[in-house]
């Protein structure tokens, strides 16, 4: 079958080529065996390392705190030589091995250390750090990964134009989200993305484009009371028909809940490291997802005891990216999630990211997000989403807490004070926040699905309503 195009391919490519190019200079790296091409202008060590790490067997491990800009031209230039051009100015290692070959003994590189001088611990893959690199349009406020772009075809274009979008880029497709559509582009680190991002999208061919927006994590409020308490944990096995909870944060803390409680686990920003938690939130929402610790003003009941699916989305900064948040709802609807708390908020939307959650929905997935912590009044996202039920909170004394936010997109007010084992970035105590009431309101809502498994986000909301908080 031969597509007729609607428009002239080459000319969406050149508009590609002169969009990336006003904004990033020229990057290429290429191999053929022990000889390597490299035309770089201020490109940063990590983005070289990357590449040269993905294009060959070569392992790479370098100390995240070096990416100095790196500006170098050679054509076919001897492999050691011209890496040794490069690294020259740090400390590094190149390792080599002999291979018997049919025709002889062959020399090849194996692997490349980068270090500070005599430290050789802190040295991993590069890219496997997993702390973003953040930066702020200063047009909007919004936050951005650096040097990343998402993308999205019109439907009538072959999705291997995208190969040849990339080669005129200079790009480096990263991943893609078959289901959606979505591709995440790798493009210089001086890249201006909020304006490359303007001009792709009103190119033919590209449905739309936006940064691989960063969004931080909803701070709690910790209160120091006149006398000492004492956290307690109330771990109950699941019962049979409990509903999977997927928890998207800062990750669990290793030990923290019981096997039979922790039905699945992934870090989403590296998913070949083990979960964890240096900030202590994501554990603090896990204990509550799972009926662990029940906030102030609740009785505990039996039936509220649930398995938690835990995923590390932010990193140890508190930030998480567009890309991580898809990877990690992905997870959790592959592993079973029913319902999915989200403690985190930002005025900014994204299309992507309402997109995957509206996905996620009709899968019959029930979704909640904190509303926030500062009374604003404003929307913030993903609580404002229409696929999402908006959480704000409620003192003990079951008036509205004085610091939730609020507005039209809030859906119901649930308690949001609890004595917390785990503290966040300090000591355990007492802790308030949207976060804790959306944790509860996943809590309760797997409960009420574990007796009522065909109820929507409707008959969700009403039983909210009428039984926990209020509006």
């Amino acid at each position: 079958m031969i597509m007729k195009w609607p428009f002239n391919i080459k000319s969406i490519l050149c508009l590609l080529w002169v969009v990336f190019y006003s904004h990033a200079s020229a990057y290429e790296l290429t191999l053929n065996q022990n000889r390597i091409t490299i035309h770089a202008d201020q490109v940063k060590l990590h983005v070289l390392m990357n590449d040269l790490a993905k294009k060959t067997d070569i392992k790479v491990y370098i100390d995240p705190d070096l990416n100095p800009d790196i500006s170098a031209h050679f054509e076919n230039h001897d492999l050691q030589r011209g890496l040794e051009s490069i690294l020259n100015p740090l400390n590094h290692v190149l390792k080599w091995e002999s291979a018997p070959t049919s025709s002889g003994t062959r020399v090849r590189l194996t692997a490349i250390h980068i270090f500070k001088s005599g430290n050789t611990d802190t040295i991993t893959p590069p890219g496997k750090t997993s702390n973003l690199d953040i930066a702020r349009n200063p047009e909007d406020g919004s936050l951005y990964v650096q040097g990343e772009i998402l993308i999205r075809l019109k439907p009538d274009i072959d999705p291997e134009q995208v190969n040849k979008i990339l080669k005129q880029l200079g790009g480096t497709l990263i991943s893609e989200n078959r289901t959606l559509g979505i591709y995440r582009i790798k493009v210089s680190d001086q890249a201006k993305i909020p304006a490359l991002v303007r001009q792709i999208k009103g190119l033919p061919g590209i449905e739309t484009a936006e940064p691989n927006y960063a969004y931080p994590i909803a701070l709690p409020h910790r209160y120091v009371p006149d006398t000492e308490t004492t956290p307690q944990l109330d771990f109950n096995p699941p019962a049979e028909g409990a509903v999977p909870i997927a928890v998207l944060d800062s990750g669990l803390a290793p030990g923290a809940m019981p096997d039979g409680q922790l039905l699945a686990s992934q870090d989403a920003l590296n998913p070949d490291a083990i979960i964890s938690d240096t900030l202590g939130h994501g554990t603090q929402m896990a204990l509550i997802a799972a009926g662990a610790v029940t906030p102030f003003g609740v009785t505990k009941t039996n039936d509220s005891n649930n398995p938690v699916i835990a995923i590390r989305a932010f990193d140890d900064n508190g930030f998480t990216s567009s890309v991580a948040l898809m990877n990690g709802i992905k997870f959790a609807l592959a592993n079973g999630a029913r319902v999915m708390s989200l403690s985190w908020g930002s005025p900014t939307p994204s299309n992507f990211i309402n997109d995957t959650l509206e996905y996620s929905a009709s899968k019959g997935l029930i979704i909640v997000a904190s509303a926030g912590n500062e009374p604003t009044g404003k929307p913030v996202y993903p609580a404002a989403y229409a696929s999402v039920i908006g959480i704000g909170a409620l003192a003990p004394s079951g008036r509205n807490w004085k610091n939730t936010n609020y507005g039209d997109f809030v859906d119901v007010y649930l308690p949001g004070f609890a004595d917390m084992p785990v503290g966040y970035k300090a000591d355990p105590g007492i802790y308030a926040g949207t976060s804790i009431s959306a944790a509860f309101a996943a809590n309760q809502t797997a409960a009420f699905l574990s007796k009522n498994p065909q109820a929507g986000k409707k008959e969700i909301l009403e039983f909210m309503r009428s039984s926990l908080g209020h509006l």
